[in-house]
């Protein structure tokens, strides 16, 4: 039930990232302090290296895109966070699932382009780099345009909470 402990955390952290795109540090270290807590209470030596292994692959499963500049830092933060109350392979799964609504609104945002004439289209850009990629072989990437619909930021830890609440749920009905 240590799981339950990172409801409260990422409803505040979809709160303050769709509000002002910045997750604070202090809430991701707060709640990261709770799970290691937590960890130790429950299960001791073992739960506080099972919410160790849990912030690493957290960590590492978002900072690629955090690199790459598809995330912020406070998203990857964040699902650190998250993996001191989840452990490793419940983190992993949750971060997967975050990533696969994290695709669902960024397609939502794509279409709102066809619906909203008034955002600049990705679709022609989408087109170009297809065909790029079909005649010469090689990925060519460019960058949304000024206005366009895609090179708007959405709050990413909005789909890390439902990705961790899904998740959350999906296990309480193996139980």
């Amino acid at each position: 039930m240590i799981e339950i402990g990172a409801i409260p955390l990422v409803i505040v952290a979809a709160l303050k990232d769709g509000q002002c795109r910045r997750i604070p540090n202090t809430l991701i270290l707060a709640g990261a302090a709770v799970g290691f807590l937590l960890q130790g209470w429950a299960a001791g030596a073992s739960g506080v290296l099972a919410a160790t292994y849990g912030l690493l692959v957290g960590l590492a499963i978002l900072l690629p895109g955090y690199l790459m500049g598809f995330t912020g830092a406070g998203d990857a933060k964040l699902m650190a966070a998250i993996g001191t109350f989840l452990g490793p392979v419940g983190v992993f799964q949750a971060a997967l699932i975050s990533i696969l609504f994290g695709g669902i609104i960024a397609m939502v945002f794509a279409l709102s382009a066809l619906i909203h004439r008034q955002s600049v289209s990705p679709w022609g850009r989408y087109a170009l780099m297809m065909r790029t990629l079909v005649v010469t072989g090689r990925p060519l990437y460019i960058p949304p345009a000024e206005g366009e619909v895609m090179g708007k930021k959405f709050p990413f830890a909005v789909s890390i909470a439902l990705g961790t609440t899904a998740w959350l749920v999906w296990q309480w009905s193996l139980v």
